[in-house]
């Protein structure tokens, strides 16, 4: 697996996530402390996030880390 896919798999993990629970993508950022661009660009794959914005980013969904890695949804 390439990281591009890699990338993009996590970004449309969260995102799925986050619908998931009903977040908006600004309630969600705001919840996460990041902007709704950065929160976008992760979603699409496009930005990197770090493993402290990725516990962030779990606990606020409620999940542990590693689930944001399990692509079968």
């Amino acid at each position: 697996m390439k990281n591009v896919d890699l990338e993009k798999k996590l970004g449309a993990k969260i995102a799925y996530l986050r619908k998931s629970k009903r977040y908006s993508q600004e309630k969600f950022a705001e919840k996460i402390d990041i902007s709704v661009i950065y929160l976008g660009q992760i979603e699409r794959g496009e930005a990197n996030p770090t493993l402290s914005k990725l516990k962030n980013i779990a606990n606020v969904l409620d999940v542990e880390v590693n689930e944001l890695f399990t692509f079968s949804f």
